[in-house]
């Protein structure tokens, strides 16, 4: 058999999304010969390129905003823009050249041209850095023009384009199959680019009777917005190789907002959608479509003769409940964990190394091309309220095997010459983090290139120091988790499952480390106050003045089918929420509730002082202040008609000082003696002895430590001894048990208490 996976439009621009690739090794691991083809990357190529530019310009000239009353600003950006059409023409092959890393002396041309395209972002960029860039500021410059570009494709030919995600709001806001639909015609670059794209791609390599056709397209909707593009790549497919391809869907689109699937429309476009990690339903189909009857498949929806749609391998759809583990379901736990992609379809050349902000962690998402693989599957928590616990990408945990990882990253890593990892799942599990940090160590030892690496973690107690230095020390150079309500209160309505003291403590062992930090938060949580909310501004605000934090993202709060929240609702254990089921027989799984409009006027001030923070701006300034003009109006007598000015926060301004000196207190504080077979490592620099000028005077026994020199009088026999034991537990990537490292220093054992913290740890 051969199948073909497609990644279509847009996702990322830095890096290949990994579902695919996932899939794709699995697949060829039951024998079927499977390629993976990002059209996400080269759509974008497409468009932003000289023949792409010539014809989105010459379209602009008809479109329908020009035609009507325009404001003076947008008519003097349009105008602006057609001013430099050759412009933009003459450059945009170089620019997105450039950003792929090719031609690197691009970058003096673009900080030295006198005249090149400038819409309003690169102009505000020129001008925030005083008319000149050198050349390290091209890349943010190229970056902003692209963005212009892209301001100018959703102002005058598709409002739905973005630069990372198409149709975002029109694909999450979808509730009837009629409206996407609909849609679809009026999608310009849907219709003008890809789809003459697909007929081409389609044609080129494969036809409805020769030896390349595929026996399966497989299509992955990761987000909301890939869905129009889903659906023109599956009716391309389906118009050139026809009914004898059989078409699937999937990916967390599919897993999280089609479950309760009651519209069979979608099946015009696809044979088969298939849910949560695909293994066991890609096998289950492989299988029916080798004979085997349909009632064997493992979740999975078809539709059927009648056209009803018809969930199969699920106990109850109400409930998302499985049948008792069946050997599809085995099989998909097996393959969680043991596979691993070696991305050998990856042309990682084709990906852009786009600058959209200055702020180091947040540019961890958009600039850098990474290996993406995961630690694990699910999340070991899996308690918080507001996060679909139910669904398996969060409730079923599988951890895994590091050795098949390790494998597939360094074959991943020879052919490309990557050597970046971001572990994508859901919170790091601190042991398996640990494995993979020897192994690193281990590859090092071996004198191959070491990985570096980030992902996401819960910012619990399982981060203490010794393993913060051991990790960083090993390769870790960020994480990014989740704070949401940063106040006691929050993070006991969210069941965070770590208290605030905690959180302090762990993102300053976090910052000691030198590890870049990033927080998810969220606003708009049923039950939520007004000063709620400004408290948590506070606290965030003053975790960014405090360097705790280095970048973060407020999220509004949605109320999901399969949260912990819901599911207590249903219980009959939230008599306060009151959700509001706006029903729908295509994706439903967002659910609204009483009271959430009352939210609204947060997002604006949210946004703008995350910005400032963000950019090391405004960090003295009180995060109520960005509240006064929040204030929701109303009729005069009402609370709702309070006078601008009257948020109030009651965070005290040294909240965060005063529980960063406690926590700092705790990591200084002198360590219990560690049981002797606990493993001890040392991640600082080397010990020189210096022999001393006479004889009984003390010798200096000398290292740096995290940039600081560290200096220690040691008799010179012991010092010597000191330092051979340091020196070999430093090349033995495995560490060594505090018995047997005693064993090494000899005499000088007494001494290595004085070296915790500064270059020894025992995680």
């Amino acid at each position: 058999m051969r199948a073909m996976l497609i990644q279509p439009p847009f996702v990322q621009l830095n890096a290949p999304y990994p579902a695919v690739h996932f899939l794709e090794t699995f697949l060829r691991s039951r024998e079927v010969e499977a390629s993976s083809f990002d059209h996400s990357i080269a759509l974008f190529r497409l468009i932003f390129s000289r023949e792409g530019l010539a014809r989105i310009f010459r379209d602009a000239e008809d479109c329908p905003a020009l035609r009507g009353p325009l404001d003076p600003e947008s008519r003097n950006q349009l105008a602006r823009y057609f001013s430099y059409r050759d412009l933009y023409i003459e450059w945009i092959d170089g620019i997105v050249d450039f950003l792929s890393d090719g031609n690197p002396g691009f970058a003096h041309r673009l900080a030295q041209a006198a005249e090149f395209p400038r819409g309003r972002r690169a102009e505000d960029f020129l001008e925030a850095s005083g008319g000149r860039i050198g050349p390290d500021d091209a890349r943010a410059l190229a970056t902003r023009v692209l963005e212009d570009l892209g301001d100018f494709v959703s102002f005058t030919l598709d409002p739905e384009f973005a630069t990372v995600r198409y149709g975002e709001r029109l694909a999450r806001a979808v509730k009837d199959f009629d409206t996407i639909e609909r849609a679809l015609p009026g999608a310009y670059l849907m219709q003008a680019f890809y789809r003459p794209f697909l007929q081409a791609f389609f044609t080129s390599g494969s036809s409805a009777g020769g030896a390349d056709h595929p026996d399966f397209v497989l299509v992955s909707i990761p987000f909301p917005g890939c869905l129009p593009g889903a659906l023109v790549a599956a009716g391309e497919a389906r118009a050139a190789l026809g009914s004898r391809t059989r078409i699937v869907f999937g990916g967390g689109y599919v897993s999280t907002e089609l479950r309760f699937l009651a519209d069979g429309r979608v099946f015009d476009y696809c044979d088969y959608l298939s849910f949560d990690a695909g293994y066991g339903s890609l096998a289950s189909i492989l299988e029916v479509e080798a004979g085997a009857s349909k009632e064997s498949l493992y979740r999975t929806m078809y539709r059927d003769a009648e056209g009803r749609v018809r969930p199969t391998g699920f106990s109850t759809v109400s409930e998302n409940a499985v049948f008792p583990p069946n050997r599809f379901q085995l099989l998909e736990e097996h393959a969680l964990a043991g596979v691993f992609p070696d991305f050998r379809s990856v042309d990682f050349t084709a990906y852009l190394r786009v600058v959209d902000s200055e702020n180091p962690m947040h540019r961890l998402w958009s600039d850098t091309p990474w290996l993406k693989y995961r630690l694990a599957h699910g999340c070991y928590w899996k308690r918080c309220t507001f996060c679909d616990t139910e669904l398996d990408y969060v409730a079923l945990y599988v951890p895994a095997e590091l050795a098949a990882l390790a494998a597939a990253a360094h074959e991943a890593s020879s052919r490309s010459g990557i050597f970046g990892i971001h572990f994508v799942d859901e919170a790091l599990p601190i042991a398996k983090l640990l494995q993979f940090a020897r192994i690193n160590r281990e590859r090092k030892a071996a004198g191959a290139r070491p990985y570096f690496y980030w992902g996401n973690v819960r910012f619990d107690a399982s981060w203490t120091a010794d393993r913060c230095e051991l990790l960083a020390a090993s390769g870790l150079v960020a994480v990014s988790g989740g704070i949401e309500i940063a106040t006691q209160r929050g993070l006991e309505m969210t069941d965070k499952g770590f208290d605030f003291p905690g959180l302090v403590r762990t993102l300053t062992a976090m910052k000691r480390a030198g590890l870049l930090v990033h927080a998810y938060l969220i606003y708009g949580f049923p039950g939520q106050k007004e000063r709620d909310i400004i408290d948590s501004a506070e606290s965030v605000r003053q975790l960014f003045a405090s360097g705790l934090v280095d970048s973060a993202f407020w999220h509004r709060f949605i109320l999901g089918r399969h949260s912990r929240m819901y599911a207590e609702w249903k219980a009959g254990n939230r008599p306060g929420l009151r959700p509001i089921d706006h029903g729908g027989s295509f994706a439903n799984n967002d659910l609204g509730f009483e009271g959430e409009q009352l939210f609204d006027r947060f997002a604006a001030p949210l946004e703008t002082s995350l910005a400032a923070w963000m950019d090391g701006t405004e960090l003295d300034r009180p995060a109520a202040s960005w509240f006064k003009a929040a204030e929701p109006k109303g009729p005069p007598g009402t609370r709702s008609s309070r006078a601008a000015g009257g948020a109030r926060s009651t965070i005290p301004v040294d909240y965060i000082e005063g529980l960063i000196a406690q926590a700092e207190e705790e990591l200084d504080a002198v360590p219990a003696e560690p049981r002797p077979a606990r493993t001890a490592f040392w991640v600082a620099g080397l010990p020189f002895v210096e022999r001393p000028e006479k004889e009984g005077i003390l010798s200096r026994f000398s290292w740096t430590c995290r940039g600081e020199a560290q200096v220690v009088s040691l008799p010179e026999p012991a010092a010597r001894s000191l330092a051979r034991a340091i020196v070999a537990l430093s090349r033995t990537p495995a560490g060594l048990p505090l018995a047997a490292l005693a064993a090494e220093a000899g005499e000088a054992a007494s001494y290595l208490p004085g070296l915790r913290g500064v270059g020894l740890v025992v995680p």
